[in-house]
């Protein structure tokens, strides 16, 4: 089977694009490396709010997965799960895509991979990192189990203040802290952030060590450089980042910038055929928002149709 587009990877984006294959009756698969589609929404912030997505004032990240999916579900696409992407290589007709257990032809390849391997960025402390799960977390599955729980969220970007704007009704009590002077979070969400009763935001503020006899009970913190304090905490939550994981794109003979794919206005990488859209894109003016993905999936899968009907793919 000859397949117009393959999507490699299932987050957000990659489900979008998979619609907006199927709106045009393109023969579309999408692979993703996991157990089921949704990407770090699905597997790791399931419950997290999302606010950048026209017409949802507030959305849950499982919620929009199953919109998603739904939408795409729409059209005989086909949705390949659990199979990792290993490989691509140049064809008379366009591009064969090697996975660890098959390989599948298309005319044109749209690579979705969000930021790879989609690791949490850990302390790498042993003192510290031997209280994950015992009330250290990096992910998020449950908001309930914070209910009437002192809260610890360390970090000052907009997952931080995602997650601590989704706790602030459930926690007893929630502490948001960040090691530079101010928090880099939108501004609306440091507006609702600083106007919440029960959230109290600490800059210049580092983690320096937990205490507790198999479970979270205390933290102690370094403020302003100089002294530490003790604080007595639940639950810690740390969100300060994703480690990149697209170094593999690299062997491929895909111009990158950094962790990023190099794409042009059209989405096109620097292989024939090949698209790319969403965070593992960069280009001048590039925005990472879901939102801004999903306008980046309409115009590759444009220029994608563009390519076969130039028989070019």
């Amino acid at each position: 089977m000859l397949d117009d587009i393959i999507i490699i990877g299932g987050g957000p984006t990659g489900l979008f694009s998979l619609y907006i294959a199927g709106l045009h009756r393109m023969k579309a698969t999408l692979i993703e490396k996991l157990d089921r589609v949704g990407g770090q929404l699905e597997h790791l912030y399931p419950e997290k709010p999302i606010y950048d997505i026209g017409g949802f004032p507030m959305i849950r990240g499982h919620e929009l997965v199953e919109r998603l999916r739904q939408q795409a579900g729409q059209y005989p696409t086909r949705q390949i799960t659990g199979q990792a992407v290993t490989g691509l290589d140049r064809t008379a007709q366009g591009w064969r895509v090697v996975t660890d257990s098959a390989s599948y032809d298309t005319r044109c390849v749209l690579i979705c991979g969000g930021i790879g391997d989609f690791l949490p960025r850990k302390f790498n402390e042993p003192s510290i990192d031997q209280y994950e799960k015992q009330g250290l977390h990096y992910v998020v599955n449950r908001l309930e189990d914070f209910r009437d729980k002192r809260v610890l969220v360390i970090g000052g970007g907009d997952s931080a203040a995602d997650w601590a704007m989704a706790l602030a009704d459930v926690a007893q009590d929630l502490t948001m802290i960040h090691r530079r002077n101010s928090f880099q979070c939108h501004a609306d969400s440091l507006d609702k952030l600083q106007n919440a009763g029960n959230i109290h935001l600490v800059p210049n503020a580092e983690l320096q060590s937990i205490e507790g006899v198999g479970k979270v009970s205390a933290v102690s913190i370094r403020r302003d450089r100089s002294h530490v304090e003790t604080w007595p905490m639940d639950e810690v939550i740390v969100a300060i980042g994703l480690v990149p994981g697209t170094a593999a794109f690299k062997s491929w003979g895909l111009a990158m910038e950094g962790h990023e794919l190099i794409v042009s206005s059209t989405m096109a990488t620097s292989l024939p055929g090949v698209f790319a859209a969403g965070d593992i894109v960069t280009y001048p003016g590039k925005v990472k928002l879901i939102a801004a993905g999903f306008g980046e999936a309409a115009t590759a899968v444009e220029a994608a149709r563009e390519v076969i009907r130039a028989g070019l793919g």
